[in-house]
């Protein structure tokens, strides 16, 4: 019998909609903006979000940064030298997978008139173990290039095109300026920057090639490096090994432990996650005050729906439907027209965001949880707004029903 009640009163409820299609759907358009513009913020958000993850594991999950912190008596030997390196090593050579000065060195390089801006990353042996590197040609910095610092260069594909006109140029040279001075180096691979069309749209163009060589070719022995990149082996905590680090460097130099700062790429993709988490928020949450705008508006239609059906009310008692059943049927008819609206409003909103993904070419994630919430309430911003018009109903003198007209 229950089921009959629920029945007849959404065949009502749309036949109610039906019969003025024009203002009912002017009734859901506040609903249907309100919930396409909170869907696509969220799904924009949560796709945001799995970008991030995407390029922070790239950059290395388990990566992080050592740097000297603010020592007011800074003294030249607070920096990190190679033999300061060597003892790292050694005694994290189980908790380490890979530490290296965190030094880039920038030069033009000319050749047959075609110019480019070069970036030279600094790094050791083994770097293509902690960091994906698809080489294409010839080979990685090698133990040796470190112990002799040999003048070699590892090219990116695009920085060999356009110097060379083509892709493999192992055994060839390029002049570049070191130290004041100009050096050339033998190119002893080609690797391929493989990066997702968002992390490019992100970093915008750069005006430099990449490319790598070994750390200790470029400065001389004594040098003194500002910062350590450090990869720690995935089986140890990375903050544990850090404060082990910390302290061990504090005493080789006869500092504080925070005179030194460690800093893991995990902490700043938390720190990112979480501000465009809540920016996600705010933005939603001013989106959806639409969604008041929309319930407003069914509130307004369907108190113009009760004046408009005063004497079928007034039949209806008459014949002895009860008032909660009058009441039941004005609530169903406003949360069926909320949730068309928000049916409507969900397609949109993920359509909108599917073509602005294809644009940008990224993954887009559409959280299944939050189609239900939004339908969900809507279905509650109608029943909400519609509860009064649908009590005035409800409540209506059935003889006065009867007389109007």
């Amino acid at each position: 019998m229950l089921k009959i009640i629920w029945f007849e009163n959404i065949k009502i409820a749309f036949q109610s909609i039906l019969s003025n299609k024009m203002r009912s759907l002017l009734t859901m358009l506040g609903i249907i903006i309100g919930i396409s513009s909170v869907i696509s913020i969220v799904s924009i958000g949560d796709s945001m979000k799995g970008v991030m993850d995407d390029l922070y594991k790239n950059v290395g999950e388990n990566r992080a940064m050592l740097y000297i912190g603010n020592i007011e008596d800074l003294r030249s030997t607070d920096f990190f030298f190679n033999d300061d390196i060597k003892l790292i090593k050694e005694r994290f050579k189980d908790k380490l997978s890979y530490i290296c000065p965190n030094e880039a060195v920038r030069s033009d390089v000319t050749l047959n008139r075609k110019n480019i801006n070069l970036n030279m990353i600094c790094v050791d042996s083994g770097y293509e173990k902690v960091q994906e590197v698809k080489m294409l040609y010839g080979r990685m910095i090698n133990d040796n290039d470190i112990d002799r610092k040999s003048k070699v260069i590892v090219l990116e594909l695009n920085a060999a095109g356009k110097l060379f006109g083509k892709g493999n140029v192992v055994g060839k040279t390029i002049r570049v300026k070191l130290n004041n001075s100009m050096e050339d180096l033998l190119i002893v691979g080609v690797y391929k920057n493989e990066q997702s069309p968002m992390l490019a749209l992100m970093q915008g163009q750069s005006m430099y090639e990449d490319s790598y060589i070994p750390y200790t070719m470029p400065y001389p022995s004594n040098y003194g490096f500002y910062g350590l990149d450090v990869f720690v082996n995935e089986k140890y905590s990375i903050s544990s090994v850090g404060d082990e680090i910390i302290s061990y460097i504090a005493g080789l130099k006869n500092r504080m432990p925070e005179n030194y700062m460690y800093y893991t790429v995990e902490e700043e993709q938390v720190a990112v996650t979480g501000i465009l988490g809540g920016l996600s928020i705010a933005v939603a949450a001013i989106a959806a005050i639409s969604l008041l705008v929309g319930g407003i508006g069914i509130m307004n239609i369907m108190l113009v729906s009760v004046t408009e059906r005063t004497r079928e009310i007034g039949i209806k008692k008459a014949l002895g439907a009860r008032t909660k059943d009058v009441l039941f049927q004005f609530l169903i008819e406003s949360a069926t027209l909320s949730a068309i609206g928000g049916i409507v409003g969900t397609i949109t909103g993920i359509d909108l965001v599917m073509i602005g993904g294809s644009f940008i070419s990224i993954p887009i994630v559409v959280n299944p949880g939050s189609i239900i919430l939004a339908v969900a309430f809507s279905m509650i911003i109608g029943i909400f707004f519609g509860y009064y018009p649908a009590k005035k109903a409800a409540h209506s003198d059935p003889i006065d029903a009867l007389r109007y007209e």
